[in-house]
């Protein structure tokens, strides 16, 4: 698994408002409708670790920061550690695996004609 639960919240939240977010917006977003609200230091310590993994962007704004997320979602997350993790040979078995199927291996080929 690529994030923690504490961390998919956040990502989720990311990804939900669409730019660039501060902590205290995250932080209003996740306890909205939480019974035991998380402290500003939490998600604030949530968030510069997932700027340290390089999942989020981190940009100097004021006195603090704004944080933007380094992927369109999870997958894209997941598959960027997979790579990073096992380069070639992490290919070669989604290759092999995309031969067996049909219908993913023709999804893969229209995918790659679609990318410049």
């Amino acid at each position: 698994m690529v994030l923690g639960a504490l961390e998919s919240e956040v990502m989720r939240v990311c990804w939900h408002v669409g730019n660039p977010v501060t902590v205290r917006q995250v932080l209003e977003e996740l306890n909205s409708d939480r019974v035991q609200p998380l402290a500003y230091t939490t998600v604030m310590t949530v968030m510069s670790r997932l700027a340290e993994k390089g999942m989020l962007n981190r940009t100097p704004q004021g006195r603090g920061y704004t944080y933007s997320p380094t992927a369109p979602d999870e997958a894209a997350l997941a598959v960027r550690e997979v790579l990073r993790a096992h380069g070639d040979a992490a290919v070669a078995h989604f290759a092999a695996e995309a031969a067996l199927d049909p219908g993913l291996r023709d999804r893969l080929r229209r995918l790659l004609e679609e990318s410049p």
